[in-house]
C-alpha cells in the first residue's frame, strides 16, 4: 500500500486487539527474582496479581495510584533523560508516554509475551531517546508488564482512571510539564481514553491500530467467526467498557494539540470505517487531526508501532513528522521497486 499522510482538523482512526474472558485467582505481584533479564510470567498474564501500597513502593519504577474506582500498582520503563535532558542542560520538561497493546486473545498470551524480559522493554526505550533525544515511558497496562490488576478487564473505566492516575505520578516524579500520549492498539484506545477525561497538559497524540467503537467492533468480530451475538459487550465479555466514541465532549480543547491517527485500512485486526467515525467527531468537535495512513506489519497488518514511536517522539522534539513519513514511503517505494525486479527476472516454471 506504501505510505499516505492525510493533514487536516477533521480527520481520525486507531484499532484493537481483541481478546475474551478469563477468570482466574490472584496472585501477588511482586519484583522478579533475578532483575530485569526474567521474563514476564505468562501466568499472572492470565489470572492477575494484586499487591498493596508498601509492597508497591518498593519495587523500581512503579506508582501506587488510588482513584475513586479502586487502587492499582503500575510499573513502568523509562529510557534516560528525565534526570538530565540530551543536552546536558537540566531535567527534561516533556516525554513520550507510550501504552502497549493487548496481550491476551481469549485464554492465550500474544506476542511471545512469556519471551519479554524488563530489560528489553528499558533498552526499547533507550534507543527511542538516543534517536529523538526525548524520554520515552513505557506504562504497563493493569496485569501487563508487572503492573498489577487484571489484563481481562481491559477497556472498563477503572483500567483508564487507573492509567490516567499513573500519568499524573509518573509526571510529578520526574517534574515535567508536558507529555506525549501514544500506543499501539489497545494502547491506542487509553492514549484517546486519557485525552476523553480531560487531561490538558498533552502536546499531541500518536495513536497506532486502536479501536474506540468497543463493543460495534466486537460484534463485528462475533460475526466473523460464526459466534453467537452478544450486543453491548466487549470480546473480553464484559459488557460496560467505557466507549471513547462516545465521550468525545471530554477531550479539552487545545488548537495547539494535534492527535496523529495512525492506521491501515487494510487492516485485518479492526474496522477502518469506525476509526474514520471517531475521526470525524473529533474533527466536528474542533479538535486538530491528522491522519497518517500506513502498512501495518504482521500477517494480519495490524502492527503499527514502528510509526507511533517515532511520531510521538518527532512531536515531542518540537519536530513536524511529515518529514520522517516521506523518508519512510520513500525507501518503502525502493524496497518494493526491488522486490518486484527481483519477481519480473526469476524464471519462468513451466508447470505452473
Amino acid at each position: 500500500m506504501g505510505w499516505r499522510y492525510f493533514g487536516a482538523t477533521p480527520g481520525c482512526m486507531l484499532l484493537l486487539s481483541l481478546a475474551a474472558t478469563i477468570v482466574g485467582c490472584d496472585v501477588w505481584a511482586q519484583e522478579p527474582q533475578g532483575g530485569n533479564n526474567i521474563p514476564f510470567s505468562e501466568s499472572d498474564l492470565i489470572s492477575g496479581t494484586s499487591t498493596n501500597k508498601e509492597a508497591c513502593e518498593r519495587q523500581e519504577h512503579a506508582v501506587w495510584v488510588e482513584h475513586r474506582l479502586g487502587t492499582e500498582c503500575i510499573r513502568y520503563y523509562p529510557s534516560g533523560g528525565l534526570e538530565e535532558n540530551a543536552t546536558g542542560s537540566g531535567k527534561a520538561k516533556v516525554a513520550v508516554f507510550y501504552f502497549h497493546g493487548d496481550h491476551l486473545a481469549g485464554y492465550d498470551p500474544l506476542g511471545n509475551y512469556g519471551k519479554i524480559t524488563p530489560q528489553r522493554l528499558l533498552d526499547n526505550m533507550a534507543g527511542y531517546y538516543r534517536k529523538f533525544k526525548v524520554p520515552y515511558i513505557l506504562i504497563g497496562r493493569p496485569g501487563v508488564y508487572g503492573s498489577s490488576g487484571k489484563h481481562t478487564q481491559r477497556r472498563r473505566l477503572k483500567e483508564s482512571y487507573t492509567l490516567n492516575a499513573a500519568v499524573d505520578a509518573i509526571k510529578a516524579r520526574y517534574g515535567l510539564e508536558k507529555l506525549v500520549l501514544a500506543g499501539q492498539s489497545g494502547g491506542a484506545y487509553t492514549t484517546a481514553a486519557l485525552l476523553t477525561l480531560g487531561r490538558t497538559d498533552v502536546m499531541c497524540a500518536a495513536a497506532s491500530s486502536g479501536v474506540y467503537a468497543v463493543n460495534e467492533l466486537a460484534e463485528i468480530k462475533r460475526a466473523k467467526n460464526n459466534l453467537r451475538s452478544k450486543p453491548g459487550c466487549d470480546v473480553t465479555n464484559y459488557c460496560d467498557a467505557y466507549e471513547v466514541i462516545d465521550h468525545v465532549d471530554g477531550v479539552a480543547p487545545d488548537p495547539q494539540r494535534v492527535f496523529y491517527l495512525i492506521g491501515n485500512p487494510n487492516d485485518r485486526n479492526t474496522v477502518f470505517y469506525l476509526q474514520k467515525r471517531f475521526a470525524d467527531k473529533l474533527a466536528a468537535a474542533g479538535h486538530r487531526v491528522e491522519i497518517i495512513e500506513a502498512k501495518g506489519l504482521g500477517p494480519d497488518g495490524h502492527s503499527l508501532s514502528h510509526v507511533s514511536y517515532p511520531v510521538a517522539g518527532m512531536c515531542a522534539a518540537g519536530l513536524d513528522p511529515k518529514e520522517m513519513l516521506a523518508e519512510m514511503a520513500a525507501r518503502e517505494a525502493v524496497k518494493q521497486a526491488a522486490e518486484q525486479a527481483v519477481k519480473s527476472t526469476a524464471p519462468v516454471n513451466s508447470a505452473e
